[in-house]
């Protein structure tokens, strides 16, 4: 079985799967860490719409690589699959959709201790334009906050993450043990 972790950046997807990983001796996969090398983004990185094209396009080819192996494995997905990937379909097919709830505060605050891919917007003479620097982690919060809806509608579980994480880890534990059985 494939358990599919989802939610907004910064909820924890990543953090609270390897740590399950390593009490239920499962295989991990972070489509974000896959997509990343693959694509070797630079910390500047000049931003476009192909560019954000090219990240889902890659995020989604991990995915599908991940979900053909025959194994059980926990599988923490890029905030940008499920919706802008145009998965939120076909996710609760492939395994069971866990959604790791934190809050915007939380995961804002998280967002801005972490060195993230900075963008900057460039122009038609191809420079970057002064002032259009974002850090795109905690850009990426506000923006795939609008996606919460979408995420609690294809989830098949909900595991909150507001709390210590040994606390969060242990309720994600307890409910993949209770869906293998």
């Amino acid at each position: 079985m494939k358990y599919i972790l989802v939610g907004i950046p910064n909820a924890g997807k990543s953090m609270l799967g390897k740590r399950a990983t390593e009490i239920l001796k499962l295989p991990f996969y972070d489509t974000d860490s896959l997509s990343f090398k693959k694509i070797n983004p630079k910390r500047f990185h000049f931003f476009s719409p192909s560019s954000s094209h090219r990240l889902i396009e890659v995020q989604k080819e991990v995915l599908f690589e991940i979900i053909q192996k025959d194994e059980s494995a926990i599988i923490a997905t890029g905030a940008i699959l499920p919706v802008d990937g145009g998965l939120s379909d076909i996710l609760p097919k492939v395994g069971i959709v866990i959604h790791i709830e934190r809050s915007i505060e939380l995961a804002r605050a998280s967002a801005l201790k972490e060195k993230g891919i900075i963008m900057v917007q460039i122009g038609e003479d191809r420079k970057p334009l002064p002032g259009t620097e974002i850090n795109m982690n905690e850009k990426a919060v506000e923006t795939y906050a609008t996606d919460l809806p979408v995420l609690k509608k294809i989830s098949h579980f909900a595991i909150e993450n507001n709390d210590d994480i040994e606390s969060s880890v242990e309720k994600l534990v307890k409910l993949i043990t209770q869906t293998m059985n």
